[in-house]
């Protein structure tokens, strides 16, 4: 952390000499004072001096010493807050899964389709607006607002499910000649306007550069589209879904290699997760848990989403 402060300090004041050296036409300049080979200019700031070694070179020296009652307000992200602030508007990346009731991730033959490759399977959360009303001292409070969640999962079988079936069924995919076809590519994406009610404890109230916090809560959400995507490696020529014993069932003809088709693929509209939230200054650390299926009662396989991540920016 230390080390984090220091490069802020630098990259700032350099910033700070680099727009008073182009500001030819202010009234105030800073102090020079001649020594030897360099030129030190005064910062305004306590516990840090600068030297210009020739036309092109700086040295920033820091005395620690002096560094108790130096103004944080000088620098972005450190500014003391004046309100309490939680955890949520911002930029989330994180990877999807989903689960049995019994927290297991494999799946029975039956429902072999649901594979999926995680380290591929990314979600991004788009969190534009936070709401926060302190509770206790700035220390504790409540969070909501809006947000947006973007699932992506990667399946690692080559099944193709059925949008308009009456449950959830999926067949793997045969070309013209017979063969079993291996696809390119084989996901499906859903996607969210979410709802959070969170509540949060942080040990800091003045500045989220040195507080730990820890939050938890649920999330709603409504989901607004969804659609599945294959990708072949031939086109120009007809398919074919088949049983388990290799009968087919029905064909199609693909023009494209990237096949999109919409539906709601028997997916549940809401969605309500409990979530849990917890990090040390900029950094937040979070996971969430699905207290509803993602697919309709009765009509898919009984699994609950189970997504981890971390805030890649937050405001």
């Amino acid at each position: 952390m230390k080390t984090m402060f220091r490069i802020i300090v630098c990259i700032t004041l350099l910033l700070v000499i680099g727009s008073s050296a182009l500001a030819q036409d202010e009234k105030e300049q800073p102090k020079h004072h001649k020594s030897g080979h360099c030129d030190t200019t005064e910062i305004d700031m306590p516990g840090v001096r600068v030297a210009h070694i020739g036309d092109d070179s700086v040295i920033i020296y820091i005395n620690k010493s002096k560094m108790d009652n130096f103004n944080f307000s000088c620098f972005p992200f450190c500014q003391k807050r004046e309100k309490y602030r939680g955890h949520w508007a911002g930029i989330d990346l994180g990877f999807n899964g989903y689960v049995t009731p019994d927290f297991n991730m494999n799946f029975s033959p039956k429902d072999d389709y649901l594979n999926i490759n995680t380290a591929r399977s990314l979600m991004v959360n788009l969190n534009p607006f936070e709401l926060n009303v302190n509770l206790i001292r700035k220390h504790f409070g409540f969070t909501t607002g809006i947000g947006f969640q973007l699932n992506n999962y990667y399946f690692t079988n080559n099944y193709v499910m059925l949008k308009d079936s009456a449950t959830l069924v999926a067949f793997k995919v045969k070309d013209k000649d017979g063969n079993y076809v291996t696809l390119k590519q084989n996901k499906m994406f859903n996607s969210y306007i979410t709802l959070p009610l969170l509540f949060e404890y942080q040990t800091n109230s003045h500045r989220h550069l040195n507080s730990f916090h820890i939050t938890v809560g649920v999330i709603g959400g409504i989901r607004i589209g969804t659609y599945t995507k294959q990708v072949y490696k031939n086109t120009g020529q007809t398919y074919y879904l088949v049983d388990d014993a290799g009968n087919p069932i029905l064909s199609y003809y693909v023009e494209r290699p990237v096949v999109r088709t919409y539906g709601s693929y028997h997916l549940s509209p809401f969605m309500l997760d409990a979530t849990l939230r917890i990090g040390w200054s900029h950094l937040n650390l979070w996971a969430t848990c699905g207290i509803t299926q993602l697919f309709q009662d009765g009509k898919g396989p009984e699994v609950f989403p189970l997504n981890i991540g971390l805030t890649l920016l937050s405001w």
